[in-house]
């Protein structure tokens, strides 16, 4: 009798599964450890099967930079979106972005880095906010901030840019170990949180 196909792509779903498996790859040895033989490997599938889903690599990594970001989103859209106040809405974001990168910091450097920038700037616009729901959602705070009169008005767009920039360039400088605070986050993200609220209050 045969057996039953158990791989994870029995029911058509390989796509979903390449990408769920790749991003793994990413998360555990970075970028340069997808490799299409490693994928049919660990999935039991074919070259030939990859490409029926996938023009090339370039796709594919497009296909895991979207869901790298979609994690990232996933991370934080809730707390930019919960019933908290703006500034615990603001302050429960940054402790949550900073967490996602120091907790996954092949994933950050994938979706930020310059190894396949190339490859993200196709497929990512953070104007898009399918492709940037997190940033939208951030935007979205920083006016009901400044409509409450709890920010200064105005465009909430480079606002958002800026609160973007500051807590980018503290996880990066985390996660590459520039700075050697990992004991000590808190009370560097809380200086830093007072420091972005001081120059944007109202």
């Amino acid at each position: 009798m045969k057996k039953k196909d158990s791989s994870p792509y029995h029911h058509g779903n390989l796509k979903d599964a390449l990408v769920e498996e790749a991003l793994k790859m990413v998360k555990t040895d970075g970028i340069q450890s997808i490799t299409l033989r490693e994928l049919t490997t660990k999935l039991g599938s074919s070259r030939s099967a990859i490409y029926r889903h996938f023009s090339s690599k370039d796709e594919l990594i497009r296909a895991v930079i979207q869901a790298g970001f979609m994690q990232l989103d996933e991370t934080i859209s809730p707390f930019l979106i919960s019933n908290d106040t703006v500034l615990a809405r603001f302050r429960n974001m940054g402790e949550a972005y900073i967490a996602f990168a120091l907790t996954n910091p092949n994933i950050y450097r994938m979706i930020f880095g310059n190894e396949v920038q190339t490859q993200r700037e196709e497929s990512c616009d953070i104007h898009n906010e399918e492709n940037s729901g997190g940033f939208q959602h951030l935007v979205a705070l920083l006016i009901e901030g400044q409509e409450k009169k709890i920010f200064k008005d105005d465009d909430p767009i480079l606002q958002a840019t800026y609160v973007w920039a500051s807590i980018h360039g503290l996880s990066n400088l985390c996660i590459d170990g520039h700075i050697h605070v990992q004991d000590n986050i808190e009370a560097l993200f809380e200086l830093s949180f007072e420091t972005i609220i001081k120059g944007m209050k109202f």
